[in-house]
């Protein structure tokens, strides 16, 4: 895929679709363009036609010079297999056919990746102009760098304004503590190859913390570099898996919480059981009281 096949071949927006990712694209650093690493990108999808092409453009459109594009369709029975037909010559690989859930479309989709960088980027989600540019800096072998997050604009489907999610990696024990607020967006999160290998695939038996999941499991080995930039847009809809503002995810977090805190014997795991009941039990309490 070239620069040239992008602006000559490369199918306009819908009607009456205006900026990003619709109209433009984004510009990658001009030095090095050739040894620029490459960069895997997968997108699961399944019924999200709505917002499928806005991922898929947000992707291609970034004008990377090394990159592979994976789109793994569970089988959705809407506009989605159209739109992914549409864009089917600027795809490294794509499959619609049922599957287990997002989860394993993911590992579907990391198996068959070469790329130097990895992430995944959900059917409702899209990049920010410039994101993939970005990351290969920061993630390029001689920084030293194996993953980074950053920052994440929530896009509400209401008229609601857009929020700012901040990205921000402390430690592993911060990680942990997801009740003193969650910092790790989703979609502005890569890694390099090496990570992937040592810490393997997403577990499939988990639906809506496989990404918690997969940070907590990445961080018992690395450490996340922090970029103060957006790196994406996060659609929010009634479809999605955060429309019930997160609610169901943290009680799956709370739920596996022991699968992460190690030992019965160690005083970190009971420091965490004490945080946890302080800021979920006793905190709560003692705001009613104050209100009343």
């Amino acid at each position: 895929m070239t620069a040239v096949s992008l602006q000559l071949e490369f199918p306009p927006p819908p009607a009456g679709k205006q900026g990003w990712p619709w109209l433009g694209t984004s510009v990658v650093p001009s030095k090095d363009r050739i040894s620029l690493p490459k960069i895997s990108v997968v997108t699961p999808s399944y019924n999200q036609g709505k917002f499928l092409e806005q991922t898929i453009r947000s992707v291609l459109l970034q004008n990377y010079p090394n990159l592979e594009y994976f789109v793994i369709d569970g089988g959705s029975q809407d506009e989605s297999v159209e739109i992914i037909r549409k864009y089917e010559p600027w795809l490294t690989y794509w499959i619609s056919e049922r599957d287990r859930g997002q989860s394993h479309a993911i590992n579907k989709g990391f198996t068959r990746t070469t790329g130097e960088i990895m992430c995944w980027l959900n059917s409702d989600d899209y990049f920010a102009p410039h994101a993939l540019g970005t990351v290969s800096e920061w993630l390029a072998a001689t920084t030293g760098n194996l993953a980074l997050v950053g920052h994440t604009i929530a896009v509400f489907q209401d008229g609601r304004a857009p929020v700012l999610g901040r990205g921000n990696y402390e430690s592993r024990l911060r990680l942990l503590k997801y009740w003193k607020g969650y910092q790790m967006h989703q979609p502005s999160i890569f890694w390099r190859r090496e990570v992937f290998e040592k810490v393997g695939l997403l577990k499939e038996n988990l639906h809506l913390i496989m990404d918690f999941d997969y940070w907590a499991r990445i961080t018992e080995h690395y450490s996340f570099t922090n970029v103060d930039q957006v790196l994406s847009y996060c659609n929010q809809h009634p479809a999605a898996k955060t429309s019930d503002n997160c609610v169901s995810a943290l009680r799956d977090m709370r739920l596996h919480r022991h699968s992460y805190w190690g030992s019965k014997f160690d005083l970190s795991y009971w420091k965490l059981e004490m945080s946890l009941l302080w800021h979920s039990e006793i905190v709560p309490v003692l705001r009613k009281f104050t209100m009343i």
